[in-house]
């Protein structure tokens, strides 16, 4: 009775995936848009120094994208297509230190940034629930470039410090996967949400001007602080889509 009921069960789930492999075919062409993917990561990191002086961070980003995505099914369940996207992006990064006096200082860098990047992706529709619901699993991978501003306050015991700058020679790239439904409100026109993660590593050069000025005197001098960052993140992401599904 129970090896029956084990069959019943895996025949049930073969008939199941087969019903979903059959609502496309292959070469089934996969034309669409996002209408919107954002992403949002926090980090906090705090320093104890054998000295007796502490640090502490905290870095916010937020990014959204958006743009035409287009793919080809090699198979009646999975998708290989590419996906060519704007990318707007603002991270915030606030920065305390507390020396062994108990003397703190403290900065914060503003840095928007706008990039185009392309990249591929691979998605297979797995299963199907009632009301013309179909659940996806999706990884893809993207590369870009563009251009940025960043902003910047700071403060000492001494003097306060603003900065702007640019970002130059950008360079980012990101991998991420995600579980996703389309819902088929008519034949072959369906809507997309989907929740996953993401992982981004961004390149950047960043020219800077600072004005700082003395507290005591209000003098006020100028400097250039030129360097080259790199940051990893990683992160949730949510988007929303709408594809059409044409024969091949």
């Amino acid at each position: 009775m129970y090896m029956k009921k084990v069959f019943v069960v895996i025949a049930a789930l073969a008939a199941f995936y087969s019903h979903a492999k059959a609502q496309f075919s292959k070469g089934t062409i996969m034309l669409g848009t996002t209408i919107g993917t954002t992403g949002y990561s926090s980090a906090n990191s705090d320093y104890g120094y054998d000295a007796g002086n502490s640090r502490a961070t905290t870095t916010h980003t937020f990014t959204v994208s958006a743009g035409p995505q287009m793919g080809i099914f090699l198979t009646p369940h999975l998708v290989f297509g590419v996906t060519p996207s704007v990318n707007f992006s603002t991270s915030h990064v606030n920065t305390t230190n507390v020396s062994s006096a108990g003397v703190p200082t403290g900065s914060k860098t503003i840095t928007n940034t706008t990039t185009v990047s392309v990249g591929p992706y691979l998605r297979d529709y797995f299963a199907s629930v009632p009301g013309n619901n179909w659940f996806y699993l999706q990884v893809n991978g993207a590369v870009g470039s563009g251009s940025g501003s960043s902003s910047a306050n700071s403060y000492t015991a001494t003097s306060t410090a603003n900065t702007n700058g640019k970002v130059s020679d950008i360079l980012n790239w990101n991998v991420g996967g995600s579980i996703g439904l389309t819902h088929f409100f008519y034949k072959r026109v369906g809507i997309d949400i989907a929740l996953g993660y993401l992982y981004s590593h961004a390149h950047n050069y960043n020219v800077n001007n600072t004005n700082t000025t003395n507290k005591a005197t209000g003098s006020t001098s100028q400097a250039d602080n030129n360097y080259t960052l790199n940051t990893a993140t990683n992160g949730l992401s949510f988007g929303a889509g709408i594809h059409w599904f044409l024969k091949g």
